[in-house]
């Protein structure tokens, strides 16, 4: 476990030190001392991993642990602060990216018997400082801002009281230092970025790219770096950031993959906007109670598409409008925008299992230690560093965990085959999210390959890809399921989830349920609205216009006149005129139903008014096409057919021998009217613009002819 040799320990002359006889002990009784505070405390060995990293803070050394999700990182600075003698009333200084995540950790300090506080902006105040440098509280969680941007907390952390109470600083999911400042150097703000992906994710912590310079000053307390996803290059841009070198500070590899969470990739049927392939992952509320469904969490990209999605979750529990529901027993939403008090309820009632869905983007948290989700889907392609965080929040209770990543077929401008990659060639962050979305590989190994090198392998003879899956199979750890690896499991899996509850989740995503009946989605999904077709006129159609809207406005006005308000002060005329008219003719053959005359001339402006237009022109389309006006009677124009350029057998028997009668010429259509004006506008503004030209020259002249004169009289006059 420890191959390289023991520094010397640090004993400081003031400040928090270690117990005097745990200072004293051997490597191996030291060793031996960490094993059995962790049993004692937890009732079960600590990891290796764990006890070298607790080893390393003990000996005063900077340590970087990387090591998946759900390995028990928070559990190491706790058993380092057993280490360390009560009364010295020491304060272990938390940094993390979001509120949330604070917020959960704190939860988890006071139930393992810690003091502990969450510093925001709502909570920090000059009472809560001095209680810091009181040491009242022995874990401290802040977020970058507050630690570097924060004057009242400036003043606290540079204080001689809290300087002598400082016994190790933790940076949780130390990737952010890597990903933020990026964003704080402009390179991950374009709309090219794979961060660009996610909303929440890379805009509103750039400070954690700005924590070196204060941590040097911390009265040569340890560091503890934590991370589950970190790639070579974040790591080297992380040592640069915090102004650490290979010598001082060790980096701990556990195992980050995590052999319980079997992940689908399914490439998404519907588009990503309308996020209706969500559908697939949810029962109708007939078949399952919410109380009986499988807790999830779905990420989006965007603050938008988590009310999309909660939409299609209505659409897929059959229970239309549910989704608007403040506080519903189904689903709810968070995201950075998300009320202080809102996010709070919503930890808070899914950790009580009240509801079990929650629609979410990257603001709720990276470290969330939620033992009831089961279930994660993500909506989109995205950095799969990103991505195997976000499906790290599931299978933390022991049992298997699904994770469903929903990818788009193709992206814009990205690589969407195979073949547009080159083995061996390096992959931007934006290769990786596509490779990530296309590789035939197996998905566990993939996430694997990418944490470990920093890309996404996609050719089967790839020598990182073999070693890796070979290292699996040497752990004994079980086969994986994925979707590439069992494509048929796979789809039959993704068959179950419609079925899915509580008690019958195992089985199927370890292959062993039958569904019940044959279910299909088709019902589920939103009707494409038809297609409804208008007439369109042209200027030999006024004359019809002209006729129809008389005879309809004659009959209404009487009708509104003599039954409706008879001397009333508002006039049929105010409510119904030609335009609406030109409307009922343009649409006549689609008019059905009263209902359809709403889409036709909107709603009614007197009681009645749609049941008399529907009457008027069902009786209208029954009488015989002639329309009597006050100018006599009109025979309605009959829609002539497009001219083929091939008369008719009886139209050529008409036409005597020799005479070849020249087809109609067709009205100009939409479009040439259109260049047509705007040629006439163009040239308008071509003359106005002469003229103005003319003008100033004209007055230009004048000027000079007033000036040269001016001149010549002042001359003249000396």
């Amino acid at each position: 476990m420890l191959s390289r040799p023991s520094p010397k320990r640090i004993w400081t002359p003031t400040g928090i030190n270690v117990y005097k006889k745990v200072y004293d002990k051997s490597d191996e009784k030291l060793i031996d001392h960490i094993k059995e505070t962790s049993l004692k405390r937890y009732g079960q060995p600590a990891k290796d991993e764990q006890v070298e990293a607790v080893f390393n803070l003990v000996q005063g050394r900077n340590t970087f642990l990387l090591a998946g999700t759900g390995f028990g990182k928070s559990r190491i600075a706790e058993i380092y602060y057993k280490m360390i003698p009560v009364k010295s009333r020491a304060v272990v200084l938390v940094l993390n990216p979001l509120d949330s995540l604070g917020d959960n950790q704190v939860l988890e300090k006071h139930q393992a018997g810690f003091t502990a506080i969450n510093l925001t902006k709502l909570t920090f105040n000059p009472e809560v400082a001095q209680d810091i440098m009181d040491g009242v509280y022995q874990f401290v969680y802040l977020s970058p801002e507050i630690f570097l941007n924060n004057k009242l907390f400036e003043r606290c952390y540079f204080s001689t009281d809290f300087q002598n109470r400082l016994a190790l600083i933790v940076v949780d999911e130390a990737h952010m230092i890597y990903i933020w400042g990026l964003v704080e150097s402009s390179t991950s703000k374009t709309s090219t970025s794979a961060h660009f992906r996610f909303e929440d994710y890379g805009i509103f912590r750039p400070s954690y790219g700005k924590l070196g310079a204060q941590l040097l000053f911390r009265n040569d307390k340890p560091i503890l770096l934590l991370s589950a996803t970190c790639r070579p290059v974040a790591v080297d841009a992380i040592k640069r950031s915090l102004k650490l070198n290979d010598d001082s500070v060790d980096i701990i590899r556990a195992e980050l993959t995590r052999p319980e969470i079997r992940i689908i990739r399914v490439t998404m049927e519907k588009s990503l906007a309308s996020s209706l392939d969500v559908i697939k992952l949810f029962p109708s509320h007939q078949h399952v109670a919410d109380a009986d469904m499988v807790p999830a969490l779905i990420y989006s990209g965007s603050c938008n598409r988590t009310l999309t999605v909660m939409d299609v979750i209505g659409m897929a529990r059959e229970t239309p409008g549910a989704a608007s529901i403040p506080n519903g027993g189904c689903v709810r939403r968070f995201h950075s925008c998300t009320g202080d008090d809102d996010k709070v309820s919503c930890a808070e009632d899914f950790a009580a299992g009240n509801f079990p869905l929650i629609s979410c983007t990257m603001a709720l948290g990276l470290g969330q230690n939620w033992k009831r989700v089961r279930m994660v889907a993500h909506m989109g392609r995205g950095d799969p560093a990103n991505v195997c965080q976000m499906i790290g929040r599931c299978g933390r209770d022991g049992k298997a965990g699904l994770a469903v990543m929903f990818v788009e077929k193709t992206r814009r401008g990205g690589k969407n085959t195979v073949d547009k990659f080159s083995q061996g060639h390096p992959q931007t962050d934006l290769d990786r999210m596509d490779a990530m979305a296309i590789t035939p590989l197996c998905l566990r190994v993939a996430f694997s390959v990418d944490n470990l090198f920093g890309y996404v392998p996609l050719m089967a003879d790839d020598e990182a890809y073999l070693n890796e899956r070979a290292r699996e199979e040497s752990m004994g750890m079980p086969k994986c399921n994925c979707s590439n690896c069992a494509p048929e499991a796979g789809r039959l899996v993704m068959e179950g989830l419609v079925f899915a509850n509580k008690s019958n989740f195992d089985d199927i995503i370890n292959d062993a349920f039958v569904p019940p009946i044959s279910y299909g989605l088709k019902h589920k999904y939103p009707k494409k609205p038809s297609m409804v077709k208008k007439r369109k006129f042209t200027e030999d159609d006024e004359e019809e216009i002209d006729c129809f809207a008389a005879r309809l406005l004659s009959d209404l006005y009487l009708f509104y006149d003599t039954e409706v308000s008879p001397g009333g002060t508002i006039l049929a005329s105010d409510l119904f005129g030609k335009d609406e008219c030109v409307s009922v003719l343009a649409s006549l053959e689609n008019i059905s139903q009263v209902q359809d005359l709403r889409s036709v001339v909107g709603g009614e402006c007197f009681v009645g008014e749609a049941q008399w237009l529907f009457n008027w022109i069902t009786e209208f389309k029954l009488k015989p096409q002639t329309m009597n006006t006050p100018a006599g009677t009109l025979t309605k124009a009959i829609k002539k057919p497009r001219n083929t350029g091939k008369a008719s057998a009886q139209a050529v028997s008409t036409i005597p021998d020799g005479v070849r009668q020249a087809p109609a010429p067709r009205p100009p259509t939409k479009r040439a009217l259109a260049q047509a004006e705007s040629r006439r506008k163009s040239l308008e503004r071509q003359a106005a613009k002469k003229r103005e030209d003319e003008i100033k020259e004209i007055r230009r002249n004048q000027i000079a002819m007033i000036m040269s004169q001016t001149l010549a009289d002042h001359s003249t006059n000396h």
